[in-house]
């Protein structure tokens, strides 16, 4: 009969570890090359398809614990940064600024964050399940829409769970 030592215990529980987190760790470096999901990568449109940034979600907090809309869709707080832009007049003189958005995919809600600057982060908050991050090129930053050029783009981590199967294109062509 054995007894559990400290010595036999941990190299036995060692063993046990290793044997378990090895190939966690190899799981997790071939994981590793997916993008993480609460970061949303925005890419440059046109000429500026150069250009890179960045939208991190984070899970708003409430008094309860994590907060959901009434209608039962999380709350995340949106923090977009992008660390270099050309000036707003590169794609005409009436505009000046820069506006964050957010939006369905069916671009039916439109949500403003708010302006943005090269390098300062603009917050907001989202509260859809799939949604896009536009940043687009405004002559102001307090519009209901963008109306100005779509400079810079993402989409959220839920949309990458899209089914396609009803899509027009896959049955026909005719919506159902």
């Amino acid at each position: 009969m054995r007894f559990w030592s400290p010595v036999n215990g941990v190299a036995s529980v060692g063993r046990r570890l290793l044997s378990v987190v090895l190939p966690v760790s190899l799981l997790s470096a071939a994981v590793g090359s997916r993008p993480d999901l609460y970061r949303i990568p925005l890419q440059g449109t046109g000429a500026y398809n150069g250009l890179d940034g960045e939208a991190v979600l984070t899970p708003a907090r409430s008094p309860f614990g994590i907060a959901i809309t009434t209608d039962g869709h999380f709350v995340f707080n949106l923090a977009v940064t992008v660390p270099v832009l050309p000036p707003p007049s590169a794609f005409g003189s009436r505009f000046t600024t820069y506006v964050a958005w957010v939006t369905t995919a069916s671009l039916d809600r439109v949500e403003r964050l708010g302006a943005l600057k090269a390098g300062a982060p603009t917050k907001g908050r989202v509260a859809m399940s799939k949604f896009l991050v536009v940043v687009s090129a405004e002559s102001n930053a307090t519009g209901t829409k963008w109306a100005g050029p779509i400079v810079m783009k993402g989409t959220s981590p839920s949309n990458y769970l899209t089914n396609f199967s009803s899509h027009t294109m896959f049955n026909g062509g005719v919506p159902q």
